[in-house]
């Protein structure tokens, strides 16, 4: 049946110790994000990578696109395509979203401004640059998707997500909405949400299984 030869926890060999080193992320940069001032040198880290050429920019842009909510919907589209699993394209679009709003969230609790607030002469390439940056939406999004895509990958494969998830929270800082600690939050809170989307799915596959079996 569809999803029959999936890999518990997503085939991930030491899901606790991914959970573990996620969460040891997000409770850093938490602290970098609540100092004040902000660390020099997380602001001169910002500056450097913001002053990447235009044409750096133009080609981040449709990656930091897997940032939003059409990265979940690309992954969860292509594992019913690839693998004929609904359960787990489901859980994809489900972590997405989860990960978007709890990015909204935690924005309102740290209340950290975005670079502008810091760096009056930082190139702004999206928008105003108004706004809260910890944690980065699009880099939770984004890892979240990742991980979720991995699940679903052959071995050798899985290195690719990550990587774009990778660029995604590069190009925010390319274009001058968000400070690394903010990257770094959200790529921990996308890791955490999206183990939790699989730990979901194998309990209900598991509880289908025992059904089929009593049945």
């Amino acid at each position: 049946m569809p999803g029959a030869s999936r890999r518990p926890w997503g085939g991930f060999e030491h899901p606790l110790g991914l959970a573990l080193t996620s969460v040891i992320g997000f409770a850093g940069s938490y602290a970098l994000a609540v100092r004040r001032p902000v660390p020099g040198w997380e602001l001169t880290l910002t500056e450097w990578i913001n002053g990447a050429p235009d044409a750096a920019a133009s080609t981040l842009y449709p990656i930091m696109q897997l940032g939003t909510l059409a990265g979940p919907i690309v992954v969860a589209a292509g594992i019913v395509i690839w693998r004929r699993d609904w359960l787990l394209s489901g859980a994809t679009v489900l972590a997405g979203l989860t990960a978007w709003f709890t990015a909204k969230g935690v924005k309102r609790v740290v209340e950290r401004e975005r670079p502008i607030g810091y760096l009056p002469e930082i190139i702004i390439r999206e928008g105003d640059g108004n706004g809260l940056g910890f944690v980065s939406g699009h880099s939770a999004v984004a890892a979240t998707a990742a991980v979720m895509a991995m699940a679903a990958l052959p071995a050798r494969w899985r290195w690719v997500p990550p990587v774009f998830a990778f660029f995604v929270g590069i190009a925010r800082i390319v274009h001058g909405v968000h400070l690394p600690a903010d990257l770094v939050g959200g790529w921990s809170l996308g890791v955490l949400i999206a183990l939790g989307a699989l730990g979901l799915v194998d309990l209900v596959t598991r509880r289908v299984s025992d059904r089929a079996a009593a049945s």
